[in-house]
């Protein structure tokens, strides 16, 4: 992970405070500048936009995640392939909801490339994921790679469309149930049926 100056990371630790306590909207120059015993022009002098400093806020909040998945996924380290993705689907659900301002943050839209520490983590965390569908021995690396790539993406989408009020009558406590339901459908799919696992081609 790239190293930021130490006046930088004083306000990307400041961003992210204002973040945990109100969200991004609560993020503003002047909030951030205060907060860091600086002037408002320090902070432009450093990032070339607001969004730039949220993003790298953003990387605090996604080390966080990965960090508090991979111990999900220790602590449940003798479980069944279906007990960890349940154990690291349990524990996704439970940051969104302890964190909410700044996982809702992660998502917010960007102009910007997101930062290689942010990136990274996202990496990390396909990784983590992927190592369980491998153990199945039913998907290959590349359908392992494709299959955690949308487990989690289902995942998210459920959790976010749910805190968002985008799911109709569904709300945040049908969540965990949905999440349960698909995780079971897939790992006994890849159980009964290994030549359904999804190609990287998507073919």
């Amino acid at each position: 992970m790239a190293q930021l100056s130490t006046d930088r990371q004083t306000l990307v630790d400041a961003a992210f405070a204002i973040l945990r306590e109100g969200g991004s909207s609560a993020l503003t120059a002047r909030r951030v500048a205060a907060r860091a015993g600086t002037a408002v022009g320090s902070v432009y002098t450093a990032f070339e936009s607001l969004e730039a400093l949220r993003l790298q806020a953003n990387a605090i909040t996604m080390a966080l995640l990965r960090d508090h998945l991979a111990r999900a996924l220790e602590a449940c380290r003798r479980g069944t392939v279906e007990e960890k993705l349940l154990c690291l689907a349990d524990s996704y659900i439970g940051f969104a909801d302890v964190h909410r301002p700044i996982w809702a943050a992660l998502f917010e839209p960007r102009s910007l490339p997101a930062p290689s520490a942010l990136t990274d983590d996202i990496s990390d965390l396909f990784v983590l994921l992927e190592g369980v569908l491998l153990e199945t021995g039913h998907a290959s690396g590349q359908a392992a790679a494709v299959l955690a790539r949308a487990l989690w993406s289902s995942v998210h989408g459920t959790v976010y469309l749910a805190e968002i009020g985008s799911l109709g009558p569904i709300g945040r406590d049908d969540v965990p149930a949905m999440i349960h339901a698909l995780v079971r459908v897939v790992t006994h799919g890849l159980a009964s049926d290994p030549t359904a696992s999804p190609s990287a081609s998507g073919g």
